[in-house]
């Protein structure tokens, strides 16, 4: 075959005309490939976790405290989350913790992005039926449709007014700031923290062993089967010419998913042979040591001090 005549004419001697205008546009205008979607998505985990990585080791508040003493700390505060039933106080703990997670230098956008874009889109439409008074019944708010007489639907019962409660609302959005304060403080501990930290501040404050082993396997080995993904979709982004149909595409991933799921269980019992041999007994040992400082002491009892005005301000609320 003959060497087309624009890849001998010098770059600067090239001029855009239209064919290859049109080309550009039809390439960037093109829907992405559902392989192109998958691997920009293995990309992003493995970018947040190395970011995550890199704000444990930043100079902030909650890095200079005591792993122990952090997970402490936030389960008491998930559990006031928990207990507060009105919505001024969950704002005022939502702030703070937005705060709290300025001054331990976590980058404000990523933190909004990763709770409050996350929250209200599951946990809204979990408790979205609930404003409505067939399910929650009370004062109308807006009312969108009247029906002539009440519809029997098997047990259920709807009444001849379907309307949106202010009880039914209030809860929603109660429901809403609760979990967004619980993915927070989540989100607080996971950023601050090196995970290898966070497992050993589980086994100090006595979760279950078989607990700790089995999330510190699946962080281990998560990674490990997202490169093997990643390997078999850019194996197969580089082998393709031309765009697939997207029929094609979703049965190459349906067959990469059957792949990784055989690897994992064959692994999983080369693993398992491999400690064993090496004589595990079931409690891994880690080389970090916690020091209980007179900081983190200081933090529990501010901790303490700020779940009491907490649930005092509730109790005034309510």
């Amino acid at each position: 075959m003959a060497v087309p005549e624009w890849l001998l004419v010098p770059q600067e001697q090239i001029s855009p005309n239209a064919s290859i205008k049109t080309s550009f546009l039809k390439n960037r205008l093109r829907k992405v490939s559902f392989i192109d979607k998958t691997l920009e998505e293995l990309t992003t985990v493995v970018r947040d976790e190395i970011f995550s990585e890199a704000i444990a080791g930043r100079d902030g508040l909650l890095q200079k405290i005591n792993p122990a003493a952090k997970v402490v700390s936030i389960f008491i505060l998930i559990c006031v989350a928990c207990l507060i039933r009105h919505i001024i106080p969950l704002l005022i703990l939502n702030i703070w913790l937005l705060l709290l997670a300025y001054i331990s230098s976590i980058p404000l956008s990523a933190f909004i992005k990763r709770v409050w874009l996350v929250v209200p889109l599951f946990t809204g439409i979990i408790v979205f039926p609930s404003i409505f008074n067939f399910i929650q019944p009370g004062t109308p708010l807006l009312s969108l449709f009247h029906f002539s007489q009440r519809i029997h639907f098997g047990p259920w019962v709807f009444p001849s007014v379907l309307a949106i409660t202010s009880q039914g609302v209030w809860g929603a959005v109660i429901l809403i700031l609760r979990a967004g304060a619980c993915i927070s403080l989540a989100a607080l501990l996971t950023y601050t923290t090196p995970w290898q930290s966070v497992l050993k501040a589980l086994q100090k404050v006595f979760v279950p062993q078989i607990f700790v082993s089995v999330l510190e396997m699946s962080y281990r080995y998560i990674y490990l089967f997202l490169q093997s993904a990643s390997e078999i979709f850019t194996a197969r982004r580089s082998r393709s010419l031309g765009h697939t149909s997207t029929k094609e595409q979703r049965s190459f991933v349906s067959g990469a998913i059957g792949s990784l799921w055989s690897k994992a269980i064959n692994l999983s019992k080369e693993i398992h042979a491999a400690m064993i041999s090496r004589g595990y007994t079931g409690r891994p040992d880690t080389i970090t040591n916690f020091r209980i400082r007179t900081l983190d002491w200081l933090w529990i009892l501010f901790i303490v001090t700020v779940s009491a005005l907490l649930i005092g301000g509730d109790r005034i609320f309510a």
